[in-house]
């Protein structure tokens, strides 16, 4: 009975040895595809992909907690190991108890201004409304406000703020630039809108960070660095710029 007893307990023993680790990943609850689309059930994108990606490779289980973008941040120390998108200048999203490890750049994103063609040129001086997605904050724009005096209004998504541009309502939208060619592309009306070359353009690296697991973080940074190569494979797969320069003259 003994030896039965404690055959049991070390298979037992073996198979929860075996189990692969599982980390909680936070992310924004919201269609910000190429890069990733947690929206209304879906999961898909260059995160999502490249997160499987460090899953295979680090033998462990990759699970999604997607949230409204302001709730994101304010949950980050609960029941969740890292969270993405996040960048340390992003200030608003800083919770005074608790400090962030973040990772290196997961990828650099291009935060664009869309206007129409005819408005390519157009300078800060006639700039008159911006179209901004809700919990977004486009810090740039923000800094110009008090001088420039336009006017910003607050939209549900992407698709609602590019539309109003398309329409003539607001001068322009804050938008990623992958972000907005890719929705253009599927509504049909590629280059509809454009990079605006003398209105706010940044890129900015999107990083992911961790309260309660910084091993996580320095694990995830030698995924980076010891697999550039399929990691390039996956941004060119789902064809992401990550530089102006990348852009092709008109």
């Amino acid at each position: 009975m003994k030896h039965w007893l404690a055959s049991v307990l070390l298979c037992w023993s073996a198979l929860v040895a075996a189990e692969p680790r599982t980390i909680v990943v936070g992310i924004e609850q919201i269609d910000y595809y190429p890069h990733y689309d947690f929206s209304a059930g879906q999961q898909r994108g260059y995160f999502y992909d490249l997160m499987q990606l460090f899953g295979k490779k680090n033998g462990v289980q990759i699970r999604f907690t997607a949230l409204p973008v302001k709730r994101l941040y304010q949950e980050a120390n609960n029941n969740i190991d890292v969270v993405y998108p996040d960048n340390p200048n992003w200030q608003q999203y800083m919770v005074a108890e608790y400090s962030k490890t973040f990772s290196d750049p997961v990828i650099y994103t291009l935060g664009s201004t869309m206007v129409l063609p005819e408005n390519r040129q157009m300078p800060l001086e006639n700039f008159r409304s911006l179209a901004v997605i809700h919990g977004f904050a486009p810090h740039r724009w923000l800094e110009l406000q008090p001088r420039y005096k336009f006017r910003i209004v607050d939209v549900a998504d992407s698709a609602s703020a590019l539309g109003l541009v398309l329409k003539g309502r607001v001068h322009g939208a804050s938008i990623e630039l992958n972000v907005a060619n890719e929705y253009l592309r599927r509504q049909g009306q590629s280059g509809a809108l454009v990079a605006a070359e003398q209105l706010p353009f940044t890129e900015l690296p999107f990083l992911l960070s961790s309260v309660n697991k910084p091993e996580l973080i320095i694990e995830f940074n030698r995924f980076l660095q010891r697999h550039p190569l399929e990691i390039q494979q996956l941004k060119q797969k789902y064809q992401l710029l990550e530089h102006r320069s990348q852009l092709k003259a008109p």
